[in-house]
């Protein structure tokens, strides 16, 4: 299953946000801009504001894994003149709104990396240790540079990932039975 846009905004999703940035989530529709691609949504979100005018917003989507961990990634949407949120970048697993916190400091800078924050859910310890092994694996690999793209990394940092991967994936399979 993996992470998704939580169900609902409860004690949990309001105390991981709480770490994040001050103020409340909010839910924000979907709808894919003209020319939006996936992971771009500095991109589309700059895009849409230039032809219909509003602004970017800046934050967090908060994604949920119900029962193991929490999410949230730097994201951005569009704000209208009358303030409401509209997100026109189209989601990797089609989702038709998402959970938003705004964050007026988390503009972004394509010198400065903002990485994913994770938290697991009281009292699954599986999803702790999870937790924990892909912070390690992001502090490795983000520090070269922009995730998703192949790089070349040292011979110490890719034996510190291959100490690490096997037991990450392990925690993984072990999440997905329940």
């Amino acid at each position: 299953m993996g992470t998704d846009t939580p169900e609902s905004i409860d004690a949990a999703v309001l105390a991981f946000c709480a770490t994040i940035a001050p103020g409340m989530p909010e839910y924000v529709d979907v709808v894919p801009g003209e020319g939006a691609q996936i992971a771009y949504c500095f991109d589309n979100a700059a895009a849409a504001v230039k032809r219909h005018g509003g602004s970017v917003a800046y934050g967090w989507i908060i994604w949920r894994w119900p029962g193991r961990y929490l999410e949230a990634e730097h994201h951005a949407v569009c704000r209208r003149a009358d303030g409401t949120l509209h997100d026109v970048t189209p989601m990797l697993y089609g989702q038709t709104r998402i959970l938003f916190l705004s964050d007026p400091g988390a503009v972004f800078d394509p010198t400065r990396f903002r990485p994913n924050r994770l938290m697991a859910e009281p009292g699954n310890a599986v999803a702790e240790d999870y937790v924990a092994l892909s912070i390690q694996r992001a502090d490795i690999l983000n520090a070269y540079g922009e995730p998703g793209m192949d790089h070349a990394l040292t011979p110490q940092d890719q034996a510190r990932l291959d100490a690490i991967n096997p037991r990450w994936m392990a925690l993984y399979r072990e999440l997905e039975r329940g």
